[in-house]
């Protein structure tokens, strides 16, 4: 299967009362242009196809025809309603898992459903009192990314993830190098947004704790206020200077900062993330077979793989959320889930991403509006802190 994303361009209106919110969402799919897409359905097959999308993804089960019949507003027959649901298996956007059940979307019927029918939900009042109270007082950066990685597991009834800006271009305020063991060493960064992050290096040589901590401070004194990447290049620079051979310490802190900040450590992210819901969602139906659902944890297990694969569904010109249906093309075993993510920013310009991990039978309308909400408060609470 291929997959295929939505790309969202959503505007955001917050009144005062924070109690509601404007989402104008345009909408770019991939793949089959809009105009043939949508010269494909009448009036009737697209509002069938809305109400079987949307009764399935409720109940989770097939949709027959009697039970569209009951939803359909033009009160049409079960016949009549057979006939145009065999036309949309025909045309690819239902199927029948088995031939005495009714119908599920596919891939396509899902992408046509998110492209052309969906109608943007916004959040209720209560929704977005209930963010903003569990996550504008939180101060400390690290419990700030797991809370809002939990929060939007839990009004998604989905996987809630964030990822931090690539360390790389953090500001460092702090590093420290700890021996573990005989040439183990554990390195401790902060960044000045109060990030920690932990590295474990191996070294050729075995150094002291002493000379671990010299070097260590150093590095603050000398380098603090600077990106770790413009941290790289002065190291860099010193390396070719004579008088790396006869300093000690010098020669310690060009050695030690070369394998914690130049070298990435293998397996390393560029970036850390946060999950939240991951045993939330063992009671979707979706995880029923024993075997997808060690396909799943095994996935979420590697995050170094994750961390770079939702990085890259992440990369796109849109401000705002982004769909893409079928995630098989980066998890194997994943072809029916679905992926809700948008980029959030600071002031200072560090740049990430949060949004939702789930099933594609997922409630597309809160999803973007709770992503793109999120991610817009999400920056604007990163950048006062």
């Amino acid at each position: 299967m291929v997959s295929a994303s939505a790309r969202v361009r959503p505007r955001l209106r917050c009144p005062q009362t924070e109690a509601s919110f404007i989402l104008a969402v345009e909408f770019y799919i991939s793949g089959m242009p809009k105009e043939r897409q949508r010269s494909e359905l009448n009036e009737r097959g697209r509002s069938l196809l809305r109400e079987l999308i949307r009764e399935h993804i409720r109940t989770g089960q097939p949709v027959g025809s009697r039970r569209l019949a009951r939803l359909s507003r033009e009160r049409l027959s079960p016949a009549t309603i057979r006939n145009v649901v065999a036309d949309l298996e025909e045309m690819g956007f239902v199927e029948q898992p088995h031939t005495s059940a009714g119908r599920v979307p596919t891939e396509k019927g899902y992408r046509f459903y998110v492209d052309t029918l969906l109608q943007a939900r916004a959040l209720s009042g209560r929704e977005v009192d209930r963010i903003r109270e569990s996550l504008e007082k939180e101060t400390d950066p690290d419990k700030l990314m797991d809370k809002t990685s939990q929060l939007l597991s839990v009004i998604s009834s989905n996987i809630g993830f964030v990822i931090t800006p690539p360390l790389t271009s953090a500001v460092m305020k702090h590093i420290e190098f700890v021996r573990i063991a005989e040439r183990r060493i554990l390195v401790v960064i902060v960044t000045r947004g109060g990030l920690v992050h932990h590295r474990l290096i191996n070294s050729e040589e075995d150094f002291p704790q002493t000379e671990l901590q010299q070097a260590g401070l150093y590095l603050v004194r000398n380098f603090e206020g600077k990106t770790l990447l413009e941290i790289r290049d002065e190291l860099l620079k010193l390396m070719s200077e004579e008088k790396a051979l006869y300093d000690r310490l010098l020669r310690n802190v060009i050695v030690l900062g070369s394998v914690s900040l130049i070298e990435d450590a293998p397996g390393a992210p560029a970036s850390e993330l946060y999950l939240g819901g991951t045993a939330r969602i063992i009671q979707k139906p979706e995880l029923a077979d024993v075997n997808r659902m060690i396909a799943l944890f095994e996935n979420f297990e590697e995050k170094s793989r994750l961390v770079k694969i939702l990085s890259e569904c992440l990369k796109s010109t849109s401000a705002g959320p982004i769909v893409t249906i079928g995630l098989e093309k980066h998890l194997p075993g994943l072809e029916d889930w679905a992926l809700v993510a948008s980029p959030y920013t600071s002031q200072q310009g560090l740049t990430g991403g949060l949004g939702i991990i789930g099933p594609s039978r997922m409630e597309y309308e809160k999803a973007i509006s709770l992503v793109d909400y999120v991610a817009k408060l999400f920056g604007e609470i990163l950048s006062r802190n």
